[in-house]
């Protein structure tokens, strides 16, 4: 994080920056990143979730919630829980399977610090459940001048639908789709399908909708690490 110095200098002119205003930009950014972000101490208890974090949260899925307290759903792993412990007593680093049922999620657990701020912190990173969001494969498709049609191919690979699910989705025939996907790769210049979802998966993580800054997550001593940060 830039001293207000260092902001003045890299904006010459510009109006000076304050500290809480840079914590409010840093909360405001973290939302716009489709990675979800969460940093609590070794027991759970939550400081900061960005809004791809509460989402998932909020699915009830893998993730809980509940007093501000981070825990994995009923019937999930205890490693989680384990992995919390152990960066914030250990400074370990894990990686994490959440699972129930068919629904899976990676996640990372890291040991988190931050000048001014005594408590050891964890910073908990969920994996992308797509290789790319709604908003990033938009983008995507539009650099590389992909019609309408081959949109929704790619939509389609992305997903993980296969060229025959894809033509009956759209109501095409199977031929229609693969001379789509061959004119796809053409122009990304990809070799096969797997190289068009390596090029989904290098999409920056950007989130799906725009965010309005300070409607973060954060308890009230979040801000404060977060411009000391």
């Amino acid at each position: 994080m830039y001293s207000d110095h260092e902001v003045c200098a890299l904006n010459p002119g510009q109006e000076r920056v304050t500290d809480a205003s840079l914590a409010q930009l840093a909360l405001a950014l973290f939302d716009e990143i489709e990675c979800g972000l969460i940093v609590c101490d070794g027991h759970g208890a939550m400081h900061f979730a960005n809004h791809a974090a509460r989402q998932e949260m909020e699915s009830q899925q893998l993730l809980l919630h509940g007093g501000g307290v981070l825990r994995h759903a009923p019937g999930g792993s205890g490693e989680f829980d384990t992995a919390l412990r152990q960066a914030a007593q250990r400074g370990l680093r894990s990686l994490v399977r959440l699972a129930q049922g068919s629904d899976q999620l990676m996640v990372t657990v890291l040991p988190f610090r931050s000048q001014g701020v005594n408590t050891a912190l964890v910073l908990v990173m969920l994996g992308r459940r797509q290789p790319c969001s709604d908003l990033g494969l938009e983008m995507l498709a539009g650099s590389y001048g992909l019609t309408l049609a081959e949109r929704r191919v790619l939509n389609g690979l992305v997903r993980q639908a296969t060229p025959r699910e894809i033509a009956s989705a759209n109501e095409v025939k199977l031929s229609t789709v693969r001379t789509q996907i061959s004119s796809i790769r053409a122009k990304f210049g990809a070799r096969s399908i797997e190289g068009l979802l390596l090029r989904a998966a290098q999409v920056p993580p950007v989130a799906s909708a725009l965010r309005l800054a300070g409607v973060s997550y954060a308890a009230p001593q979040a801000a404060p690490m977060l411009a000391a940060a």
